[in-house]
């Protein structure tokens, strides 16, 4: 899905010209790229295993770097669409996902009365939980662990022994930087995602970062 880009945006303005450029942050196992231009746009991308995400919008230069604030961006959520009540020992959620998005690749847990948690990934078509006796689930959690994706706690209704949820995909795959600050570090620019430090290094002329980030979607 493509990320929004409006060119000759009023709230971009023009930035200093020694930053302007692109700037290549691969490494092992990572592909990404960032551009940045003199009238205050950037874009941005990453490839990491399975996951590939992008984002346009505005950069402004600071103290300690540059900061970046993507377009608007319509986030991922899950959405509660049934619940069935019925007798027996356990709760079952269920997850209808996009064809072309594995759900085996997402998350469910419970949260009972006591305070303890109980995760689990799909397989098949649901998570079934088992409740001991005495027990009583109170809260859901959906998550997409690949894109750190996670949904609010669920309360769930006394006596409910089945929730069907839904996710919506909406721009997955497109970051909603907020004035992320990527931090100078002498001649690179910092940024920590995804448990890892990526760093930005302008491309000299000639060089070329592998996926441009203009050329590239997220998916």
């Amino acid at each position: 899905m493509l990320g929004l880009a409006w060119p000759g945006s009023a709230f971009a303005q023009v930035q200093p010209a020694d930053l302007v450029g692109t700037y290549n942050g691969s490494q092992m196992e990572v592909g990404t790229g960032l551009r940045l231009e003199a009238d205050g746009r950037f874009e941005y991308f990453l490839s990491y295993g399975a996951m590939d995400e992008a984002a346009r919008g505005t950069w402004e230069a600071t103290d300690s770097g540059i900061a970046l604030t993507s377009d608007p961006v319509n986030a991922p959520r899950f959405e509660l669409v049934g619940i069935d009540a019925a007798a027996g020992g356990a709760l079952d959620i269920t997850l209808e996902v996009a064809e072309d998005i594995p759900l085996q690749l997402f998350e469910a847990g419970v949260r009972l009365t006591d305070g303890s948690g109980m995760p689990a990934m799909f397989d098949k078509d649901r998570v079934s939980f088992k409740i001991k006796r005495g027990g009583q689930p109170v809260e859901v959690m959906l998550a997409f662990p690949l894109y750190q994706i996670a949904s609010d706690p669920v309360p769930v209704p006394a006596g409910t022994r089945a929730m069907h949820f839904r996710f919506v995909p909406n721009d997955l795959g497109t970051v909603a930087f907020d004035h992320q600050i990527l931090r100078r570090d002498g001649d690179s620019f910092v940024l920590e995602r995804f448990d890892r430090t990526l760093r930005f290094r302008k491309e000299q002329p000639g060089d070329e970062v592998e996926g441009d980030p203009q050329e590239t979607e997220a998916k």
